[in-house]
């Protein structure tokens, strides 16, 4: 969500990271994802979050399994839902909430992680939708949560809530003005690792105006109102800067240089953002965890990781040594979908799927993961405060693409824009298959000249946390919660996916 580098995500086969469009910077992902315009440093399109998870980029198998190439935010946040491609994982974690720590992993029989009234594995999830209208978040109604009025995190049902905070973005969401209530954590984005195992700060500290202050001030306003600080390292295409701080003879400087971070800054952990993480890289994280682990103890330790593509699911074998060294890994679900070859127009984060056309969702993933011996306890599902926009002849979810592209995604077009410049209640359904809102257009509509966007809502933040208490996992990350917030809005109603995360997941 916040670095300012993006990769072009390789069309074909093999595992590309999932790149992420930080389009305020003209950088765009080009893995069939096409940013308009300049973004902030935010993501996928366009300066949203770049933190970006490996993912098949928009690679096409012949037998109609597609490789879900991840839409990455751009600008160096956590990738949004990058997709894995074997065994990559997508950028922007969450972090671990403390003590947190499931013995052994319970692996997920087939069928048995969808609720009693999920969709039928074998149902035809198209015509299983229902066109009721959703009408989103109603903001005069929201309650008032907003900076002060929240004491604590709020937290009473022993999950985790950790939100991105895109230090590169902090104009557009002052430290005074965060709601913490729906929080446990806050993950500041990013720490760039060094060739000399230092960190480059220069994309956490947001303004100029704010300089070095940020990070002791979101620190001290988090420990204010009850929540923990993680301090999250790498961002999109970091994998490169990984190596060389992780190489022989520099990798305890690492080591020190990250113990020091959080002991300069008072963070409660730290969020290993390594993308791409590959197969071959995965000893390297989980000796640096636990020699971190050695040397402070009492940190929190958390691992962004890709959302799966069904028709590809990669190597997972080495994320339960992962999820052992670590506090959670948190599934960054959302921005997994895109306009590429073999695949239909799908969700940002669906919650189920069936079609190998769209070979995305959470439960798919939770079920991979969870497969691969990570504990639920341990796992954690994303939440997205930023939407899809697919460009007409598209206008909804399922539909042959017949040349729709992606017009804008993380960074591009936040939640608090669909809610000021696209939604309407005509507009607006339901997909009761993948348990997620949509807004339909007959024709282009809108700045980026939208045909159909996926994003999240209240509603489908309510399914998300009714599935992760039926399941038995650890709790939800968001990116980026700087693109949640409505500043127009009457005070106390400003970031309402917050409000929600609040009353879904933390009560």
């Amino acid at each position: 969500m916040a670095a300012l580098m993006r990769r072009l995500l390789g069309v074909l086969a093999t595992r590309l990271n999932r790149a992420k469009i930080v389009c305020a910077l003209g950088i765009v992902v080009l893995g069939i994802v096409a940013c308009d315009g300049g973004k902030g440093p935010s993501g996928q399109a366009g300066g949203a979050r770049s933190s970006g998870g490996t993912t098949n980029a928009g690679g096409t198998s012949s037998t109609g399994g597609i490789a879900t190439g991840g839409v990455t935010s751009a600008g160096g946040a956590s990738s949004t839902g990058g997709i894995t491609s074997g065994g990559a994982t997508s950028a922007g974690g969450a972090t671990a909430a403390v003590g947190t720590a499931a013995t052994g992993g319970s692996q997920i029989d087939a069928g048995v992680d969808a609720p009693v009234d999920s969709p039928d594995a074998g149902g035809d999830s198209s015509s299983a939708r229902d066109g009721a209208s959703d009408t989103s978040v109603n903001l005069d109604a929201a309650p008032d949560v907003l900076g002060d009025s929240a004491t604590d995190s709020g937290a009473g049902s022993g999950l985790w809530s950790m939100g991105y905070y895109a230090g590169y973005d902090s104009t557009s969401y002052p430290v005074s003005a965060i709601e913490w209530a729906g929080m446990t954590h806050i993950a500041v984005a990013f720490y760039s690792p060094t060739a000399t195992g230092a960190f480059d700060e220069s994309l956490s500290q947001g303004s100029a105006a704010q300089g070095t202050s940020l990070g002791h001030a979101i620190v001290t306003a988090a420990h204010a109102h009850g929540v923990k600080a993680v301090a999250s390292l790498g961002g999109a295409d970091s994998r490169t800067q990984f190596l060389a701080a992780t190489a022989s003879g520099v990798r305890d400087t690492f080591v020190g240089s990250i113990v020091k971070l959080a002991t300069d800054y008072g963070y409660d952990g730290m969020d290993f953002d390594w993308e791409s993480l590959e197969t071959a890289d995965e000893p390297v994280l989980v000796d640096v965890m636990q020699k971190v682990r050695q040397r402070a103890p009492g940190l929190l330790l958390t691992v962004p990781v890709g959302i799966i593509n069904k028709n590809m699911p990669g190597d997972l074998s080495g994320y339960a040594a992962m999820a052992a060294a670590a506090d959670q890994l948190n599934i960054m679900s959302y921005g997994a979908a895109g306009a590429w070859q073999g695949w239909k127009s799908w969700h940002s984060g669906a919650l189920y799927q069936q079609d190998s056309a769209t070979p995305t969702s959470v439960d798919s993933s939770v079920k991979a993961y969870v497969g691969a011996g990570v504990p639920k306890a341990k796992l954690g599902i994303g939440i997205g405060f930023y939407g899809l926009c697919y460009t007409p002849p598209v206008t909804g979810p399922e539909q042959a693409l017949n040349g729709s592209t992606v017009a804008a995604s993380d960074g591009d077009i936040s939640y608090a824009k669909i809610m000021t410049s696209y939604y309407s209640a005509s507009a607006a359904e339901w997909d009761a298959f993948a348990r997620v809102p949509y807004l339909s257009f007959a024709k282009a509509t809108g700045p980026m000249g939208c045909g159909y966007i996926s994003y999240d809502d209240d509603r489908s933040i309510g399914e998300k946390g009714a599935y992760l208490k039926a399941q038995g996992l650890g709790g939800v990350i968001m990116w980026e919660i700087n693109e949640g917030y409505i500043a127009t809005a009457p005070a106390g109603q400003r970031n309402p996916l917050l409000t929600s995360i609040q009353q879904h997941v933390l009560q």
